[in-house]
């Protein structure tokens, strides 16, 4: 019972109020300040993606939902014999994920919006940051804008590239074939 009221508490400081919602950029601010706390690495399961739904679109968690049943068959199929379909971080350009981030320009289009937002790695103190930019898309709806998909921006060679979605799909694809 203890562990249920700490894991809540913990939740109500990262549920996003009207205020967090209530803009693109504040959205934006409050799914990079969630992923920090959470860092999720493959494709999330059902406790971390619903920490995430407040901030998702409800189409964008359903195709998570798909992808991480696609994993599980995957799995289960090769007994854990081979890896899974998509390893590292999900929700960015780099395997290793972000260690810090910083909301650029938000641009609103109509029910649309596009926010660059600035991010850096750093493995250890002291060592070479590596920094991108990845575009967050997001969407308006009753209650507020909700973020709808993630364009990576990374420039080298192993970066993740594409989009949030396009890998979702491609995982989700390989798993029926």
């Amino acid at each position: 019972m203890r562990y249920l009221i700490a894991l809540l508490l913990c939740l109500a400081g990262v549920t996003p109020t009207l205020a967090q919602t209530s803009s693109p950029d504040r959205m934006a601010n409050g799914f990079y300040k969630l992923y920090l706390q959470v860092k999720p690495r493959g494709i999330p399961d059902v406790v971390t993606r619903e920490q995430f739904d407040h901030f998702l679109t409800p189409s964008l968690v359903d195709q998570l939902e798909n992808a991480e049943r696609a994993e599980v068959r995957h799995f289960n199929a090769t007994q854990n014999q081979e890896p899974p379909f998509f390893e590292g971080d999900v929700f960015s350009s780099l395997f290793e994920g972000a260690t810090s981030y910083k909301v650029d320009t938000c641009t609103v289009e109509g029910p649309r919006a596009y926010c660059d937002v600035d991010l850096t790695f750093v493995e250890e103190a002291g060592a070479r940051p590596t920094r991108w930019s990845d575009k967050l898309v997001l969407i308006k709806r009753i209650g507020g804008w909700k973020v709808d998909d993630i364009r990576f921006g990374g420039a080298w060679d192993f970066a993740q590239h594409g989009s949030l979605r396009a890998t979702l799909r491609d995982i989700i694809r390989y798993a029926g074939e």
